[in-house]
């Protein structure tokens, strides 16, 4: 054992009082480096506070860019995206199409596309072009949600996924696509002929990876729609049944094998049916309209009635408006304004003939031989414009009004 050193100074050595202690644990940190909160001294404490600013400015910008998504792929093409957007080019409204003719204008988070049948464009909300690229399919057909693009071949094969600036998943179906959707997650689901049944159910991931899979062998398949998360699908089977034409509506869970509820309308043809920005499913049909909630099992309906329906929109928010007439020529058309348990909120008489609609933010927008009317729910008419006379539809996108005509996508002044 090793010896006890002993002291050459006799004194009795003096230990400090309590407040003498708490002076010289301070000295001690100061010369050490060592701190209670941010470790190091000074100038490591501003580097660290320094470094904690940094990344929550990070932070906050990829929810500007990306949203809640913060995923590594989402990252990187909200970043690509945003680079894109930063060098749009062009003068602007009005946009002259490519093609012999416009498919389809859509509405993006962050953007408008145009389909065409030969390109696929994005503008900004100034008209700029931000992507004009071209495409192979020869029945063209799109889905929009948030920053996706689900361009397919209708009757055809080849579908491509991409965002505003690239495609991110493409593949080839088994058998022809009959229908297809696309969610905000980028999840997105496609509906093709088979041989063996009457329609064949595919949802793939972002990635192109298989997620579900489902064989109608009952129902003949009309439309399919994929929730917001992607987590959900809607099937509208169409059968018969003693002679008559029945529509189910088939609600999955992806992944599931067992359906988590069906909707049955008899003498009814569900010939649309969507997600709004709550899960609610709303079914189009050629003589109701029908607004489906699994949460609660609700299932409410509007009838059209002795009326025929000429066109329709769904806004963001959910409300549903019905153009209807009573004439076979369409004239003296009227819009009723539903809310999301199909009860009428508003309602319109015109004298307008098969008038193309377009429902946004609070306000009903009426396309009728090269003029447009703006309208409050109340019937008040609050603005009117006139449009190049080729003008087929309207679209609301990015806070304007977009009018889409043969040679031009226009903004409505």
């Amino acid at each position: 054992m090793a010896e006890k050193v002993k002291s050459h100074d006799n004194r009795e050595t003096r230990r400090p009082k309590a407040p003498q202690k708490k002076g010289i644990a301070k000295r001690s940190v100061k010369k050490t480096g060592i701190s209670f909160g941010f470790p190091g001294n000074d100038r490591m404490k501003i580097m660290a506070k320094c470094a904690v600013t940094a990344a929550a400015a990070v932070a906050l910008l990829m929810l500007m860019i990306v949203g809640a998504d913060l995923r590594p792929s989402a990252v990187i093409n909200g970043f690509k995206d945003k680079y894109a957007f930063l060098h749009a080019s062009g003068q602007g409204f009005p946009v002259e199409i490519s093609g012999s003719r416009a498919i389809k204008v859509s509405r993006l988070k962050n953007g408008t596309a145009l389909l065409t049948d030969i390109t696929f464009s994005v503008y900004d909300t100034q008209g700029r072009e931000v992507v004009s690229d071209s495409h192979s399919f020869g029945s063209p057909a799109m889905e929009t949600a948030g920053v996706y693009s689900l361009l397919f071949d209708r009757m055809g094969k080849d579908y491509a996924l991409r965002t505003i600036s690239q495609i991110i998943a493409k593949g080839t179906a088994e058998e022809s696509i009959i229908c297809a959707d696309v969610s905000e997650s980028g999840h997105f689901v496609l509906v093709t002929t088979s041989q063996t049944t009457n329609a064949k159910v595919t949802v793939f991931s972002a990635k192109g990876q298989t997620k579900h899979k489902w064989k109608s062998v009952d129902y003949k398949i009309s439309d399919v729609a994929i929730s917001p998360s992607g987590k959900y699908i809607a099937l509208c089977g169409v059968s018969s049944k003693n002679g008559n034409l029945v529509s189910t509506v088939i609600v999955q869970k992806v992944g599931a094998k067992e359906n988590l509820k069906e909707f049955t309308f008899e003498d009814t043809l569900i010939f649309d049916i969507q997600y709004d920005g709550n899960n609610r499913i709303i079914g189009i049909g050629d003589d109701m309209v029908a607004c489906l909630d699994v949460r609660d099992d609700s299932n409410a309906g509007y009838s059209y009635d002795d009326r025929t329906l000429n066109c329709y929109d769904i806004a963001d928010n959910g409300d549903i408006a019905l153009v209807f007439s009573k004439n076979f020529d369409g004239r003296n058309a009227s819009v009723v304004v539903l809310n999301d348990k199909c009860k009428e909120i508003a309602s319109i008489n015109t004298e307008m003939t098969s008038p193309y609609v377009d429902i946004d933010n609070g306000k009903i927008n009426l396309l009728s031989q090269s003029m447009v009317s703006r309208y409050q729910y109340n019937g008040k008419l609050l603005k009117q414009a006139e449009v190049p006379a080729d003008c087929q539809e309207i679209i609301s996108s990015q806070g304007r009004l977009l009018a889409k005509g043969v040679m031009y996508l226009t903004e409505v002044d």
